[in-house]
């Protein structure tokens, strides 16, 4: 029964709130293009797209009968894509104008993209979660995101560091499974991966936490 109240009390809001973050990124966007007839960041929006691809992912497993080809089918994009919700952050690494008020303007943009994809992540991540505590025992699922959280965390790292995509591991699976097993002899993959790891661990947390608790106070 909590699991069922964690998904509609989470889910209640976020899609709106979703449409509210893209429009938002897309508004600020598109008025640095205005105002500065520039399309540096543009890429952004693609980056977006694939950060939301997980949320649909996972509202489609949330919908889809366990077991069968189509639950693994979408439970197996799930995975290949969600490291692209947490990946925007990464993106802070274009910021570097030297006009003081356009770098003020491209955080701000920075910031509201971000925040959309990791709110994409956390709302996919929860689903995720709480579809498993129905089958399985919480302190289970807890150690499974855990071990997610990390795996997304390496997934970021092979795509911002050896700039690798969802796509290869299709297109070019050999040269991917190649470099991450070379990555498990690298010190720096171990410490990009703990500390982003870590840092969508304790964010999600908070957030589970929070919602966890309004649940226990609405079924008083």
């Amino acid at each position: 029964m909590n699991q069922i109240l964690t998904i509609y009390f989470f889910n209640k809001k976020q899609n709106s709130n979703l449409i509210l973050l893209a429009f938002l990124s897309l508004l600020l966007i598109l008025l640095r293009v205005k105002i500065t007839h520039d399309i540096y960041l543009l890429f952004l929006l693609w980056n977006l797209i694939l950060a939301y691809l997980p949320y649909m992912l996972s509202s489609k497993i949330k919908s889809t009968m366990p077991g069968t080809f189509t639950f693994y089918f979408f439970l197996f994009g799930w995975l290949l894509f969600i490291p692209n919700s947490f990946y925007l952050i990464t993106d802070f690494v274009h910021l570097h104008h030297s006009n003081s008020l356009q770098f003020l303007f491209d955080a701000v943009i920075l910031t509201c993209f971000t925040v959309a994809g990791f709110y994409a992540g956390i709302a996919s991540l929860l689903q995720i979660h709480t579809l498993g505590e129905m089958k399985f025992s919480r302190k289970k699922c807890s150690y499974l995101i855990i071990i997610l959280c990390y795996l997304i965390s390496f997934g970021i790292y092979l795509g911002r560091i050896l700039r690798f995509n969802s796509w290869d591991i299709l297109s070019n699976p050999v040269n991917l499974l190649d470099n991450i097993f070379k990555s498990l002899l690298r010190f720096e993959a171990y410490v990009f991966t703990i500390v982003m790891g870590t840092l969508i661990l304790l964010i999600y947390g908070f957030i589970y936490g929070i919602l966890n608790k309004k649940i226990i106070l609405k079924s008083w």
